[in-house]
């Protein structure tokens, strides 16, 4: 009796679907989530280098907006103004600096990578921009 039981169960295919669509559903959300991930560390970091971009040149063509002599307040302001990626958690990330090329803005940021069943990581992102003194915007 127990042998044609245990026979009946292994050739019964029932449920076979739900199990493959499980595991495969399993695999490609985590590939779909994940990509989503990486793409918004790579704005979050494309964002960053364009505000510093933006506030190198600001420094160094636009006194009317950064100051002249570039405020150093007044450019990290108008980096953070120019940045478009996620939040940043009310901290300004981006340094000005005046030495070097010319305009010097860098910014640098702990991004918080949360990854399901592995944990939280902290991925540090940055970017450097530097526009020399006396440019022009045009």
């Amino acid at each position: 009796m127990r042998v044609g039981m245990v026979r009946r169960l292994g050739a019964c295919r029932r449920g076979v679907s739900a199990v493959e669509m499980a595991l495969v559903l399993t695999l490609f959300l985590g590939f779909v989530f994940g990509v989503i991930n990486v793409s918004l560390v790579l704005w979050t970091q494309a964002s960053l280098y364009f505000a510093a971009q933006a506030a190198a040149r600001c420094a160094s063509a636009s006194p009317s907006v950064c100051g002249a002599p570039a405020s150093s307040a007044l450019v990290e302001a108008y980096a953070l103004n120019q940045y478009m990626g996620q939040s940043l958690g009310g901290a300004n990330p981006f340094r000005y600096s005046a030495s070097g090329c010319g305009h010097t803005v860098t910014a640098s940021y702990p991004y918080p990578l949360s990854i399901p069943f592995y944990g939280d990581y902290l991925l540090s992102l940055s970017a450097n921009a530097c526009f020399p003194a006396g440019g022009s915007t045009g």
